[in-house]
């Protein structure tokens, strides 16, 4: 028979070889689940409900991207914020552990128990009071308007009507602008993205808390200028769950203390002070080997992730493959659903599902590396699912009957005939999966991830220079991904020659 893979030898297989067949594949699976099993899942919370933190450790949430409160230099955490908590613990006699999340996520991963607290300028407004726990105010600031500083026609909010003005997504500058329906309002994920839009001439003003425009035009921002005063007084609280009221206090009573003892009036003048206002701005360059360093972290986070999601995702998605193929139908039709499922939601809602969700509904409380691992490995085995299903169906149908015709039964034939072939079909797009897996694996700043495109999130802010990160991160993406590329042309070109 013409075209047949097999061999005599096939002719001696027994019933029991398609049990062995799966072995490696199941040893695989158990290494790479143990190894993730060994990141574990996150331990309980120092939660302590008489407020007493000597020797515990005060989990803090916080989005580094909000300079000269929160930021990121040389990998560490840095601002007034930053300070303030760890003056908080030392008063409370607790250790401090800081989460550096996105703002998206930081009150959702507070409700999931990920941390005690936040400490990222959060202003107390109603909404949030009837969610949320709140300390004392223990900053005053206010929003106000930026404007490119040659243009004479916003003077305040007023004379934005009818105009475009930006904000940073979530942040209480929306509150501003709800009353204000001839204002086109723009969403940015960070503050800095939004002025260098101003700056490029797409809006007509920037609206933000007072502090950290004044940062960014003096940093790097300096064709912008603020206009027009405050448009509001607002206080920042220090977030806990509602429920945290011996906490509150106990961080209520820290802020009294630190105020008492001149600490606190100390660390204002630091950052907010004569000499804050009068210190020299930062040089225009760009300081190209912390950013390296720190773009080489994030990408050595990022081939990381891809590596162990990819490495589970494979069998899985194998696995996957060849249970929608099987006549047992409900298992067929679960495989389906598990497919359908996968590829038809978001990969970021699945992220913030397994990662925030979880804890509340099921007490399943995973470490940020497992949830990230966890929810690329799934989604992507779902498409490497229908990658091998597609590979199966294209061998011809002639080699699993001539198998079958030299006795051997229906999964030596898949394990010994059908796959091989259908494995040298789908590496091309199993390649072209790892590129696109790399690439989504950006989504787990969500959870606090600092992979590559958080590290040039926490740059562009931290340095006011989004236009020399952002290009720096799509050079390293594309030393990441360019090997990939060229290895799934070279098994193209392979594969072409062979048909």
């Amino acid at each position: 028979m013409e075209g047949v893979h097999v061999t005599g030898r096939s002719m001696d297989f027994h019933r029991s070889s398609h049990r062995r067949a799966w072995a490696p594949g199941l040893v695989l699976l158990g290494l790479v689940w143990g190894l993730l099993g060994g990141m574990g899942c996150r331990e309980p919370g120092s939660h302590s409900a008489n407020g007493d933190w000597k020797g515990r450790t005060l989990r803090i949430g916080t989005d580094a991207t909000y300079p000269p409160f929160e930021s990121v230099r040389d990998g560490e955490l840095e601002g007034f914020d930053i300070e303030l908590g760890r003056l908080i613990a030392e008063e409370l006699g607790a250790k401090v552990q800081w989460t550096n999340t996105s703002f998206d996520g930081v009150f959702p991963a507070l409700m999931a128990g990920k941390f005690d607290l936040v400490m990222s300028a959060v202003t107390i407004t109603p909404e949030r009071q009837e969610r949320l726990g709140f300390s004392d105010p223990y900053y005053t600031a206010g929003q106000t308007v930026a404007v490119r500083a040659g243009d004479t026609r916003i003077t305040g909010l007023e004379s934005l009507r009818g105009k475009v003005a930006g904000i940073q997504l979530n942040t209480t500058a929306a509150l501003v602008l709800k009353n204000e329906p001839d204002i086109t309002v723009r969403q940015y994920p960070t503050i800095d993205l939004a002025l260098q839009d101003l700056l490029n001439g797409n809006l007509d003003g920037v609206v933000g808390d007072a502090p950290t425009l004044r940062y960014f035009i003096a940093h790097g921002f300096q064709g912008l200028r603020t206009t027009g005063g405050l448009l509001t007084q607002e206080h920042y609280g220090i977030v806990s769950k509602p429920a945290d009221t011996a906490l509150r206090e106990a961080v209520n009573g820290a802020l009294r203390r630190l105020r008492e003892s001149g600490r606190f009036a100390a660390l204002e003048e630091k950052y907010f002070g004569e000499a804050a206002r009068n210190a020299p701005v930062q040089p225009s360059g760009v300081p190209w080997g912390r950013v390296a360093r720190r773009l080489v972290q994030g990408l050595a986070l990022t081939l990381g992730l891809t590596a162990l999601s990819l490495l589970a995702g494979l069998p899985l998605g194998l696995l996957v493959a060849l249970g929608r193929r099987v006549r047992l139908k409900p298992l067929a039709w679960l495989c389906a659903a598990y497919v359908e499922g996968l590829r038809g939601t978001p990969l970021l809602v699945q992220i913030i599902f397994i990662y925030y969700a979880l804890p509340q509904l099921l007490g399943v409380d995973l470490a940020p590396m497992l949830a990230a691992v966890l929810a690329l490995t799934l989604n992507s085995a779902a498409y490497v699912a229908e990658i091998f299903r597609a590979g199966i169906a294209s061998v011809d149908p002639g080699q699993s009957e001539a198998a079958r015709a030299l006795g051997m039964s229906h999964a030596q034939a898949m394990r010994h005939v059908i796959l091989p072939q259908a494995v040298r079909n789908v590496l091309p797009p199993l390649t072209n999966e790892g590129i696109a897996l790399l690439k989504d694996s950006s989504l787990v700043s969500i959870i606090g991830m600092a992979e590559l495109t958080r590290a040039g999130q926490e740059l562009a802010s931290q340095l006011a220079a989004p236009l020399a990160i952002w290009p720096a991160v799509a050079v390293f993406y594309l030393l990441a991904t360019l090997p990939l590329t060229r290895l799934a042309s070279a098994l193209e070109r392979r594969l072409h020659r062979q048909r």
